[in-house]
This record gives structure tokens, sequence and C-alpha cells, in this order.
């Protein structure tokens, strides 16, 4: 099956939920409502649809509809409009279609590889953002991924907690639409109680966050709820506390639910590897173990490559980039510096980049090492902070002052940079600095 494989012989049983509405939407008539909004969408040679995405029903019709009309969809957020028309222009788009099925239609024709299915934002900024080209192929791979590493079937009924311009809250979709399964659209904000109360009235199964997702949950008393129905927490998007990650997958397992820690990029259609539920908590802070049909392997500078049928066929910044073909031969390095354990678990200890975003400001990290004056150190980010490891034999600078001179450097509290003392750094054979070493060190000592 593929995202859009039910479409051959829809079952009779639930595919999308309206919660605001009480409208519900079995596979047999959304296969009717895709189609008939796709011939609305039909013309001569594949094209390009900007669809906005907002969260409920109508956004899924217009994502499917365009795919089902054979063009390529370049997936937006529905509350930045003030971008779209740069977007057109830059992307020569045939159609935008707005979260009221609205239609509007230019004369552009650009030229469109037949393999490409989508487009999404490297970034949470739809301006001059870099767009990840995903063909058809990968689309399908990754949701049979998901589906697998998460055991769906035709009863699980995720909520759509996650916007669909993200290629996290996307997979959530996908991979469901995949298994035959459902999904419900709340209108409201998972700090609201009625957001929980839809969950519970539609007996919702699953519930899919970032870190900031569980302290929000945290912080509206989650752990106390009585949701029955809801058997299933998948964490991505980025690291998220070790004591969160080990108390939810805790309190999952004592009501005979689970918990899944999952790694992911864009440019891997969504997810790459996921620490199943049995391991949660042995493994937590791990990225686990790459999904079916997927592989890591980890490169001589330590950086972390995947290799899958989900990653990307390329990066597109205009129109002219539409037209391309697979340039990345399902290779992915992520630029995260990876270790792997005895048990075949994966582990991030850090970037490869040399710069680290902290409370929004660029930090080059080898500007920072560059400050050290007659004392050996190297910078790596960690935790929002940039932790400076130096050799003891000091220049007299106490870690206080190192901290504060360094903030007026860059002009941040110094608060958000921690200095630590080894007697000798790492090296490589080489001679360099072993910076997965030197991640790895900051990793354990956090």
């Amino acid at each position: 099956m593929t995202v859009l494989a039910w479409m051959a012989e829809p079952p009779a049983t639930p595919a999308l939920v309206d919660a605001s509405g009480d409208r519900v939407l079995d596979f047999r008539e959304l296969a009717d409502r895709v189609s008939a909004l796709a011939e609305r969408l039909r013309r001569p040679r594949k094209s390009l649809v900007i669809c906005l995405c907002g969260s409920d029903v109508d956004t899924v019709l217009a994502y499917l509809a365009s795919l089902h009309a054979g063009h390529a969809v370049l997936l937006a957020d529905a509350e930045r409009p003030e971008f779209v028309p740069a977007l057109v222009e830059r992307f020569k788009a045939a159609f935008v279609v707005d979260p009221h099925q609205r239609i509007q239609e230019s004369e552009h024709y650009p030229d469109v590889h037949p393999d490409l299915a989508l487009l999404l934002a490297t970034s949470g900024s739809t301006g001059n953002a870099k767009y990840v080209r995903l063909s058809h192929g990968a689309l399908n791979a990754n949701a049979e991924q998901i589906s697998s590493a998460l055991d769906l079937d035709e009863t699980a009924r995720a909520v759509q907690s996650l916007p669909l311009h993200y290629s996290y809250g996307l997979s959530v979709l996908n991979s469901h639409l995949h298994a035959r399964a459902s999904v419900v659209f709340s209108a409201h904000s998972i700090v609201t109680r009625r957001f929980w109360d839809d969950v519970s009235e539609h007996r919702c199964t699953s519930f899919a966050g970032v870190p900031f997702s569980f302290t929000i949950l945290d912080r509206i008393g989650f752990p106390r709820m009585e949701l029955p129905a809801l058997r299933t927490l998948t964490h991505a998007g980025g690291p998220m506390a070790m004591e969160a990650m080990v108390r939810y997958a805790t309190l999952m397992a004592d009501r005979g639910g689970r918990f899944y820690s999952m790694y992911g990029q864009t440019e891997a259609t969504a997810r790459m590897s996921v620490v199943p539920w049995q391991q949660a908590v042995e493994k937590a802070g791990k990225i686990g173990l790459p999904v079916s049909r997927g592989d890591f392997d980890i490169a001589d500078d330590g950086e972390l490559i995947y290799r899958g049928p989900n990653v990307m066929m390329g990066y597109a910044k205009s129109y002219r980039d539409l037209a391309l073909g697979d340039v990345t031969g399902g290779t992915l390095p992520t630029g995260d510096l990876g270790r792997r354990d005895d048990d075949g678990f994966y582990r991030i200890v850090g970037r490869k980049s040399r710069i680290a975003k902290i409370a929004g400001y660029r930090i080059n990290l080898d500007d920072i090492a560059a400050m050290s004056g007659s004392s050996p150190m190297v910078a790596v980010e960690h935790n929002e902070q940039v932790v400076i490891v130096r050799e003891k034999e000091a220049d007299g600078t106490s870690a206080e002052e190192l901290s504060r001179h360094i903030g007026q450097f860059v002009g941040l509290p110094s608060r958000f940079f921690r200095v630590e003392e080894v007697d000798a750094l790492p090296m490589t054979g080489t001679g360099k600095v072993d910076l997965p070493a030197v991640s790895e060190r900051v990793v354990q000592n956090s």
C-alpha cells in the first residue's frame, strides 16, 4: 500500500474525523472527495500546487487531490500568507489552494520531474527557505517504514497534533493512511481542555509531540488525565531531556501503553530511526535503530550517514530545480556526529557543523576557540549552551571570567556558556582535535 493506494479499494472504515464539526469521512467518502477536487486541478501536464496548510480535513483533501491529479505539492503555512506571492513566482506554481479549497490558478508551466511528489521547507520559514524535493517513492517508503516501526493497523487513531507542513506532522497522516487507520483533527490547541476532550471523545490511540510538546504536557497535568484509549506517545523533532523520556516511557508502560522516541530530518521525508518501546527506558537518549530498509554508517570524521529509500532527491531553490532528478543516490550525510553501541543502537553526540544557534544567535564555534590565548580549547554545542572544553594548563583566566568574556564577545549572557577542563584534548591520528570524542565527553558529563 502507498499514501494513495487505498483509493483503489477504499474500505468503509473511518479515515478522517473533524472533531469540531463532528464529521467523519470514511475511506470511500474520502476517495470520492479527493477525486472530485482533483478534477478541478487537472492540467495537460504535471505542474506544481502550493497547498496552504491548516490543521483540518479540508487541507488533507487539497494535499491528496493535488497528488491524485498528478502534480507535485509544496506545503506551506496558511498563517503566513504574505509569503505566497513570492513562492508562486519563485517556483512558478500553477495553483494555490487555501484551507477552504479556494483555488487560484496561474499560467505558469514549469518543467516538473515525473518522480517529484512533494516540496517541504527545511525550516519553519516559508520565505527564502531551502526546499527538500521528495519523490513518490520516498513518500510511500517512509509511510511504510513508520507504520511498521509503530506497528500501526486499522484500529489506530492519531490526533493530528503537529502542522501538516512540517515533515513530522505530515508523516503522522501519511503513515496512518498507509495503515488504513484514522486521524482526528481538533480545532483546539494542546494546552486547552477542549483538545483533550476531543482526544477522549473520539478515542484517539496516539499523540505525536516534539520536545516542547512534552513540556506542555507536564504543565497541563497530562500524567493525571484519564485517557484509556491513548496507548501510544511518539517523540521526534529534536533531543528530549533524558529524565523526561524515562518518565514518559515509564508512565506509558504503567498504563499498558508505549512510548517511542524517533530521529529524523526533512531530507529523509520524516524519520530515520526509532527506539522500540520495549527499550525506551534502557536506551533513553539514543536515537535507536534504523527504520526498515534504512541503514546508518559512521564516516571517518564521525558524521552519521543514512541510506534508504526515503532519502530526498535533492534541494530546490527555484522552479529550475523542479525538473531535476535524484542527485543523492539514497545517501544522506546528516550533519550529526554519531556513535553506535554494542547493541547496534545509535546516539547523537554533537553536530559536525561549527555553527551553533543559541537563543536565536548564530555563533561560529571556531571563533570561540580562537579566543583561547595560550590555552588549547574547543567549543561545542549542547543543550542550548556553548560548552568550552580547555586544557587545565590555562593562562590564568578562570572559568567564570572566560564565560563572561565570551558572552561579551558574542553578545549573550554568560549563562549560555559553560567551561569544562581536561588534562589534554583528545586528538585524531592526523593531529586534529577529535570533535566526536569531545562532544561525547560533554554529553556524558551533562
